[in-house]
């Protein structure tokens, strides 16, 4: 899963992702998650 930011906040601006599972887990548990969506990330295809 990833987050992308609907409305800019902190160092965070409006369409950026946010891949960092730490910073997801700060954002989602606290008042940010207002800014954010999240997305789910397709798995990468087996080779």
């Amino acid at each position: 899963m990833k987050l992308v930011v609907t409305s800019a906040f902190a160092d965070y601006k409006r369409g950026e992702e946010i891949k960092d599972p730490e910073a997801i887990k700060k954002i989602l548990a606290g008042d940010q998650a207002q800014y954010v969506v999240k997305v789910a990330v397709e798995p990468k295809a087996a080779k």
